[in-house]
């Protein structure tokens, strides 16, 4: 019985398997748009913003002194790109700011600071979010 025991347990791959790889490509080719902070983010300011990834690598983050988003109050352009399943931007300083890719759905994203482990979101949108809020209020309120 104990050569049987032991016959099968040779057979047994002798690691387990690798969990998969999170495909950066993919990753990378949804996450190019523009995206907003949402007022249910762990990291939500109430400052009106939004954050562009281009395909080229590039990337800025807007803020604006008013609701509509037309007046910018500041913007910062960096490069970003995607390894191992986490999202890097890298600043003209030479400082980066990292975030594991936790979901990414085509107008949605959960990320978790490799920093401080907070767990936040974004959501896709042109427009940033108090504009996008005072529409669909709007059209909520129409429809009652």
């Amino acid at each position: 019985m104990a050569c049987v025991a032991a016959g099968a347990l040779s057979a047994q791959p002798s690691q387990a398997a690798a969990p998969a790889k999170k495909d950066d490509a993919a990753l990378s080719a949804m996450l190019v748009g523009t995206w907003v902070n949402p007022p249910d983010s762990a990291d939500y300011e109430a400052v009106p913003s939004k954050e562009v990834f281009n395909a080229d690598g590039t990337y800025t983050y807007t803020e604006f002194e008013d609701n509509k988003c037309s007046k910018v109050s500041a913007a910062i352009s960096s490069k970003w790109y995607v390894w191992d399943g986490t999202l890097v931007v890298e600043f003209p300083d030479g400082k980066s700011l990292k975030d594991e890719i936790v979901n990414m759905a085509p107008k949605k994203m959960v990320l978790r600071s490799v920093e401080d482990s907070l767990v936040y979101h974004r959501v896709r949108s042109e427009k940033c979010f108090s504009t996008a809020i005072k529409a669909k209020s709007a059209v909520s309120k129409a429809a009652h």
